[in-house]
């Protein structure tokens, strides 16, 4: 069981029955698990469109320069997300062939595609950092799979190495607990507050194979 607590956009509860009726009338229709992926946020069937995942070096219109060459390629492109962090970029697009609307097997087509795409992120001249691929995990989460980009790339890793001189009180303070009682161990965290810190804070722990039980956070005005 899943409990969110939920309030408006002004922080206040929510006591208008028509919205709590939709909000539970929409979460009822959504909820869907295996075998049955189609309609889960963020996951798609790859047979019905072509996957890519990109990362290299970040610059302004990266995002738009890979759409610009499926689309001249006669390919429609059915959601793009685009993650960056320390300069660097981690981009996952899936696209279909315009004139079927399916995916595309063609090996030869799926190679001009890495071709044309390659000479997009060669344009940063960082080719020894430049990683691409056609064929991802075949049912992942898109954040989820950003989040291991972005991880795989070790972009944090330039963090800490600019911040080595820096005033170690702004780095994230974080104490690791043994809760015996409960037989878990409690991880607590304070640093900067940011978009995705939450959802960051648990794929890392998921990655370094610990199960998370549940998570809180709060936020003040700069802080987590």
């Amino acid at each position: 069981m899943d409990v969110f607590n939920v309030v408006d956009g002004d922080g206040n509860k929510i006591r208008d029955k028509g919205v709590i009726n939709y909000i539970t009338k929409k979460l009822e229709s959504d909820a869907s698990f295996m075998p049955s992926m189609r309609r889960t946020v963020g996951v798609m069937p790859f047979e019905h469109h072509t996957p890519i995942e990109l990362c290299g070096t970040d610059r302004p219109g990266l995002l738009f320069e890979v759409c610009v060459v499926l689309a001249n390629l006669h390919y429609n492109v059915v959601n793009a997300e685009i993650w960056t962090h320390n300069a660097r970029a981690a981009v996952v697009v899936h696209f279909t062939d315009d004139s079927t609307g399916c995916a595309i097997e063609d090996p030869n087509r799926l190679s001009k595609i890495k071709e044309l795409l390659c000479n997009v992120l060669k344009g940063n001249n960082d080719l020894k950092t430049t990683k691409m691929t056609l064929s991802p995990p075949r049912f992942t989460y898109r954040e989820r799979r950003l989040h291991q980009i972005m991880f795989a790339d070790r972009d944090y890793q330039r963090v800490e190495r600019a911040e080595l001189g820096k005033d170690k009180s702004s780095r994230p303070h974080v104490t690791v607990l043994d809760c015996i009682e409960k037989d878990y161990t409690v991880i607590t965290m304070r640093s900067k507050d940011r978009p995705k810190l939450l959802f960051d804070t648990v794929c890392t722990l998921i990655d370094m194979q610990y199960v998370v039980f549940h998570g809180v956070v709060h936020t003040g005005r700069m802080e987590a």
